[in-house]
């Protein structure tokens, strides 16, 4: 395979769990926005960590797909 193809498939799977991490933010966003007033306050703090822990992670793989973008334009 050539590094041009490895680097293609490499985004690929990258922009795959990009998905997943903006989907399972916005699910738990909704979440927060409905029950948050019904919740246990141990349930409500999970979720905000878990909001926390995914933004983070969302940026971290927004600035892998950007450095995969670049050596992709350098080859």
């Amino acid at each position: 395979m050539s590094k041009l193809d490895e680097k293609k498939e490499r985004l690929g799977l990258l922009k795959f769990w990009l998905g997943v991490i903006v989907g399972s933010f916005l699910a738990n966003v909704a979440w927060l926005a409905t029950n948050y007033n019904k919740a246990e306050i141990l349930i409500v703090l999970g979720s905000i960590l878990a909001i926390l822990f995914l933004a983070i992670s969302f940026i971290f793989i927004n600035k892998k797909i950007a450095k995969t973008l670049k050596e992709i334009g350098d080859l």
